[in-house]
């Protein structure tokens, strides 16, 4: 499916503005997560004004039709302060890590193989796979576009309905029984976290490709049966996927428990070779729940 201006929701201006006199401000995104952190962020008056609740319920429609939702017109200012205000209209918890931090920065760079750095393409997977309950949503906030877009730093994202559709129609049926029948170990080296059981069950998945490689070498299996069902997993995921490209301040708010994400192949351009150039960079943030509709 070819990306298209049409897929993402429009910011009222009156939030855009409201949100803004929060965002856009020096420290906004320390102070907003110390809200977070103190359980203080729903009192902010931005929530209690209709505007924001018509907006709200748009994007909440839309991420249930979806298992994702993507949106035009915030501002990137201060790190990604406006994804944290975002996340509320679909998160009912924001996942908090050390430090009291709730945003996490990612800028690419041609000079690592960190999964999360790295110029290469991504692999479809969840995030946060091996903990024992993932959070239940994505925030991606657009930081610095990709120098390529739209041809090159794409965000792709595969439902697992449109997944398990194609394995009971397709060839490769072993990479379904994969998904949903076999027991799967998932290791996360950096963490030493594990998890073992089905990768879909009662319709949500947990999937990251690198963690179930590392868990078939610490045990001494071969991974070459795995490879040929992450292939088609991956294959599969692709010809069903929603590809975004990016601009500054877009972002997309995806399902981790009914969906899949990668990012395409990256780009990179130098102002002043090796250590000064420009990449794509990403605001990144977690729902541990999503919020119950009413």
């Amino acid at each position: 499916m070819n990306n298209s201006d049409s897929v993402f929701q429009m910011v009222p201006p009156s939030v855009v503005n409201a949100v803004a006199k929060i965002c856009d401000s020096k420290g906004a995104l320390t102070r907003l997560e110390g809200l977070v952190v103190s359980h203080q962020l729903e009192a902010l008056p931005l929530f209690q004004t209709v505007g924001w609740a018509r907006f709200r319920d748009n994007v909440r429609h839309d991420y249930e039709s979806h298992d994702f939702v993507a949106i035009r017109g915030f501002s990137a200012e201060q790190g990604g302060a406006a994804l944290l205000v975002a996340l509320r209209t679909i998160g009912e918890s924001l996942r908090t890590f050390r430090g009291g931090k709730v945003v996490k920065h990612f800028k690419m760079s041609p000079w690592t193989r960190e999964l999360s750095h790295t110029l290469r393409a991504g692999e479809f997977h969840t995030d946060h796979s091996t903990q024992i309950c993932p959070p239940a949503v994505t925030g991606i906030q657009c930081l610095e576009p990709d120098p390529g877009t739209p041809k090159s730093g794409l965000l792709w994202i595969a439902r697992l309905s449109d997944l398990l559709e194609h394995f009971e129609t397709a060839d490769c049926k072993g990479a379904g029984r994969f998904l949903m029948d076999e027991e799967t170990t998932m290791l996360s080296d950096r963490s030493s976290s594990s998890w073992t059981g089905n990768l879909v069950s009662n319709g949500t998945i947990r999937y990251h490709p690198e963690t179930i490689r590392a868990a078939a070498r610490r045990s001494g299996n071969s991974c070459k049966d795995i490879d040929k069902h992450i292939s088609a997993i991956e294959n599969a995921a692709l010809e069903r996927a929603i590809p975004l490209a990016l601009n500054r301040g877009d972002l997309a708010l995806i399902s981790n428990h009914r969906a899949l994400h990668r990012r395409g192949k990256s780009s990179v351009v130098f102002k002043n070779y090796p250590t000064e150039f420009e990449s794509r960079r990403v605001a990144v943030a977690h729902a541990t729940k999503e919020r119950r509709h009413t």
